[in-house]
Order: structure tokens, then C-alpha cells, then sequence
């Protein structure tokens, strides 16, 4: 009896841990980069993108769009997150038919203030993309931000989808980053 006991303990202790691990052990699906929700079109506008990250010297425990605490702990947390942010930026850009090179006149400065993605609840979770960046091209300097759960309209997954932790972080960290681009580009393509 007693070794049944401490069995039951030990699994108890460590679901509790492992419930504890907001990203997760088991593997996820690799990064996926959706395409845009709606369509924009930059009328072949060339821009050199340069993409900046701040988010170590701003240190930001919470963006200007979400009461949620960020926890910077997620893989998109240092280069990899700035490598992939700027890999999607140019993808979506150049999906609403811009030309997306480093020779271009035109200049968007992007500068990533925060990129996280958190698991919040007790047996329904909800997934959140956290994300802020500034922009800066020409007469437009603005600050954008995102915080998409698995529960809104453009959500890549649904909030009852079977799912590592893992991977519901992973998507819900493209879906703020496709999001807050197509704020970019519906600004750019008013500015035209």
C-alpha cells in the first residue's frame, strides 16, 4: 500500500511540474509562416526592411496592448526570434507584391520591442501571441501591437485544437508576428 502511495505521489508531483513548464517537453511542429489574412498590394514599391531588436535593453514586462505578463522565455526570446520576425516581415511584404531589397531608396525601420507567447488558464488554456514593434518610413512612426489568442478570428488554430504546448506557443507566436505585419502593411499601402 504504501509503495502505491508514493507511486501516485511521485506521478502526481510530477504532472503538477510538468503542468508547470509553460513551452513544454514533447516536440512541436516546426514554424510555420502563414500567409496574410487579407491581401495588400504595395504596387511594386521597392523597400529596404531593417529590422532592429530592443527587447533585450527595454526589457519590457508588459506591452501596451495586454494586461499579460510577458516572460520572455519562449525560443523566439533572443536571435532566433529577430532572425525569424525579419525572415516573416519579408515574406508578407513581399506577398503584397513589394520588392523586398537591401539596394532600395525606401527605408522601414522596424524595431522589436517585445515577442513572446504565453500559455494562461488551468485546464482550458489559452494560447496568446504577444507582440510590439516601432515603425518608422517616412512621415509614419508608430507604435503597433498584438496580443492574438487561439480564440480570435484569425487564429491559426482553434482554442480545442489537440496540440503540444510546444506548438500552440510556436503558432500563436507566427500569428502575432503575420498580425502585426499586416498592421504595417495596410498603413503602407494608405500611405501610397
Amino acid at each position: 500500500m504504501k509503495h502505491k502511495l508514493a507511486g501516485f505521489l511521485i506521478i502526481l508531483f510530477a504532472s503538477i511540474h510538468l503542468c508547470a513548464q509553460e513551452h513544454g517537453f514533447l516536440p512541436g511542429q516546426d514554424f510555420t509562416f502563414y500567409s496574410a489574412v487579407h491581401k495588400y498590394d504595395l504596387k511594386g514599391a521597392s523597400y529596404y526592411i531593417k529590422v532592429d531588436d530592443d527587447r533585450s535593453i527595454l526589457q519590457l514586462q508588459k506591452i501596451t496592448c495586454s494586461k499579460k505578463k510577458l516572460t520572455n522565455t519562449s525560443e523566439f526570446e533572443g536571435q532566433y526570434g529577430l532572425e525569424t520576425f525579419s525572415k516573416y516581415a519579408a515574406a508578407l511584404f513581399s506577398q503584397a507584391n513589394a520588392v523586398v531589397t537591401v539596394e532600395a531608396k525606401d527605408t522601414v525601420q522596424i524595431t522589436l520591442e517585445a515577442l513572446d507567447s504565453r500559455l494562461i488558464g488551468f485546464l482550458f488554456i489559452r494560447a496568446h501571441g504577444l507582440c510590439q514593434i516601432r515603425v518608422k518610413y517616412k512621415s509614419l512612426e508608430k507604435t503597433y501591437c498584438v496580443d492574438i489568442t487561439d480564440a480570435d478570428e484569425h487564429s491559426p488554430v482553434s482554442s480545442d485544437a489537440w496540440v503540444t504546448r510546444l506548438t500552440a506557443t510556436r503558432i500563436m507566436t507566427a500569428a502575432a508576428m503575420r498580425e502585426i505585419i499586416e498592421y504595417v502593411l495596410a498603413d503602407l499601402q494608405n500611405l501610397q
